[in-house]
């Protein structure tokens, strides 16, 4: 016994040995990682000031520093905004733009994985998936021990144990959606769902301080500081989902309440990037934060980045640029590593959707895919000329010449036949619209039926006159209202284009003051649900921006609801898509088509709707950019139509 005591002994202590050597390895790489991000910062300081900063270097150092930054040059991902960036706070960053960079800065309790289809959700901050109860009504969560917000602006200089996200965090980064006086617009996440939300969220209107987030609420039990529950008002499988939307992400409470560094211009989170610089309408940095959770991507392009820690990248430089032909000029001078192509430069690039033979040269690759998004025109069920009159609505819906827009985008536009697209629900795809396509002949039938026979007003005896907005007055917004005025042309009637900014466009919406109107819904999460939600009455004022109310619509929606996933629940998601197309309540115009350049030495760039984390996977090959670009000469357009 003596002797199997011994071995046990002698086993322990090589264990305890190893994960001494383990701790003391991550430990070493952190320290690594962020002397080299430093040293970085000096060198590049130096590069462009020719001034030494201020550190402890020695010149045999500066000697050395240099060196070292020529020979293992840092992997720096060059994007594009595509848009304006307004603001880091995940509960006010409600645009595109903004919204896509906050899952390089903050992290969230689940996300998506990136290489499986059909979409998955995988733990993210969480040691393991939920757990939950047989109605669906209280999730269990435990988050991962090694979680720590960054080191940076109002939490500088804090040790690593005051800077660990715990239960608290969580627990008030969701309130924070709740808080009135916020002024969230992603309050949608929250509403209704869980426990006490609705009630905080009318407290909050009167709440002197943030004492109010101390009391917390009956539906966020925090059990200790790594597990929590989440209790929801009523039933619903798919809450998860809207845990791994960014503006969900997990924020530091000390960093939200700085007077000195205003949260949603310095932020601070737990993602994978530091924000560096931001200046705005010209530049955004970001750099690796060593401190991010220890996680690898298998599935790397590169075999030896599947064994290197999340993020394969250094550093990502964002360009602020609005105008997409400087971004497709810089892209193709080799100083941004991706670029989407629009219709325009699509014709050139890649007419007929094969890439242009100077691009192949270049070893550039065109990526081709569906958004998730749905592009329709909607009626205005207020409008008592449209609202009580089916057919009429037929007859629009049938002239509407979806071809012609097809042709338009140059074929950057595939129709569709129900309002959910097609990867989403496959009850849906087989479903026929009984009035889209008709042709124009079947068109005037159904307005002569309307009462308003080649297009006249028997009220005046003078053509129909109907009004058409959209939410925005560039080029392409004349274009769409010019195609529409022509396609109901045919029909004898008159359409009034009406070109809006985006603001007054939507508070014509949200008082009903339009008839037509252009316009597009971007999928929050993989499910029907998330469609069928702009048509249920209670949306009303919301996103159901057509003001559509219909009773039997309305017990459906509310049936599924608290459906999981099955083959009843695909067969109701059938039955309320083709009620919408009965009631013709959105002429649906398509989903866009996307077309993504990218240089050869971009690594792990893949299309993923909800690919809110992608900055952590995508890497550069520094060594295949500096050869191919020293292989570039200027093209001109002579070049990329031959």
């Amino acid at each position: 016994m003596g002797g199997w005591s011994f071995i046990g002994s002698l086993c322990k202590a090589k264990l305890a040995g190893i994960v001494i050597v383990s701790s003391l390895a991550s430990q070493a790489r952190g320290f690594f990682l962020a002397l080299r991000s430093k040293a970085r910062y000096w060198w590049e300081t130096f590069v462009e000031t020719k001034v030494l900063p201020p550190s402890p270097l020695s010149k045999k150092l500066w000697v050395l520093l240099a060196v070292w930054c020529v020979v293992c040059p840092a992997r720096t991902v060059n994007s594009n905004s595509g848009g304006k960036i307004r603001s880091f706070d995940p509960i006010l960053a409600d645009d595109l733009a903004s919204r896509d960079l906050l899952g390089a800065v903050f992290d969230t309790l689940l996300e998506y994985d990136y290489t499986i289809r059909p979409y998955s959700l995988k733990p993210s901050m969480l040691a393991q998936m939920p757990s939950h109860n047989r109605e669906f009504t209280r999730y269990y969560f435990t988050l991962r021990d090694d979680l720590f917000f960054q080191d940076h602006h109002a939490l500088k200089g804090l040790s690593p144990s005051q800077r660990k996200v715990t239960s608290h965090d969580v627990r008030f980064s969701l309130l924070r959606l709740a808080d009135s006086r916020l002024h969230s617009p992603l309050f949608w996440l929250v509403r209704n769902k869980i426990k006490g939300i609705d009630d905080f969220h009318a407290r909050s209107r009167s709440a002197v301080g943030n004492f109010i987030y101390d009391q917390g609420i009956e539906g966020f039990i925090i059990v200790d500081d790594l597990n929590f529950v989440i209790e929801l008002q009523q039933p619903d499988p798919r809450f998860l989902y809207r845990l791994a939307i960014p503006n969900a992400a997990i924020v530091p409470r000390k960093a939200v309440e700085s007077e000195k560094y205003p949260f949603k211009r310095f932020p601070a989170g737990s993602g994978p990037f530091v924000l560096k610089k931001w200046i705005p309408d010209y530049q955004i940095v970001l750099e690796k934060y060593p401190g991010y959770r220890k996680e690898f991507f298998p599935q790397a392009e590169n075999p030896s980045d599947r064994s290197r820690p999340l993020p394969l990248a250094d550093r990502i430089t964002i360009s602020l640029i609005r105008q997409p032909m400087t971004s497709y000029l810089m892209f193709l001078r080799g100083d941004l590593d991706f670029h989407a192509l629009d219709k325009d430069k699509a014709d050139i690039a890649a007419p007929g959707g094969r890439l242009s033979p100077a691009l192949i040269d270049r070893k550039i690759s065109l990526i081709s895919f569906p958004e998730f998004e749905i592009r329709y025109v909607g009626f205005n069920f207020n409008d008592p000329i449209l609202a009580k009159n089916r057919d009429l609505r037929a007859a629009l819906t049938a002239a509407y010449d979806v071809d012609r827009r097809v042709r338009f985008t140059n074929n950057q536009l595939i129709p569709v036949s129900s309002v959910v697209p097609p990867d989403v629900s496959s009850s849906c795809r087989s479903i026929i619209h009984p009035f889209a396509g008709k042709g124009i002949d079947f068109a005037r039938n159904m307005l002569a039926s309307a009462g308003f026979a080649n297009g006249i007003d028997p009220s005046s005896g003078k053509p129909l006159t109907l009004t058409f907005d959209q939410s925005g007055s560039g080029t392409t917004h004349r274009q769409y209202g010019e195609l529409a005025a022509s396609d109901f042309a045919r029909l004898g009637i008159d359409l009034v284009s009406q070109l809006n900014n985006k603001p007054r466009f939507y508070e014509k919406l949200r008082r009903g003051n339009v008839q037509l109107f252009r316009l597009s819904w971007i999928g929050d999460y993989p499910d029907a649900e998330n469609f069928f939600q702009l048509f249920y009455s209670k949306n009303i004022g919301g996103c159901n921006r057509c003001n559509y109310s219909n009773p039997v619509f309305d017990r459906l929606y509310e049936k599924i609801l608290t459906m999981s996933d099955s083959p009843e629940r695909d067969a109701l998601y059938r039955q309320m898509a083709q009620i919408i197309n009965e009631d013709c309540v959105w002429i649906l115009e398509g989903i866009p088509l996307s077309w993504q350049l990218k240089h050869h030495w971009l690594q792990n760039f893949r299309h993923h709707d909800f690919g809110f984390s992608k900055w952590k996977y995508i890497t550069v090959d520094p060594a295949s950019r500096k050869q191919l670009k020293s292989t570039f000469t200027p093209l001109t357009f002579r070049d990329l139509q031959k």
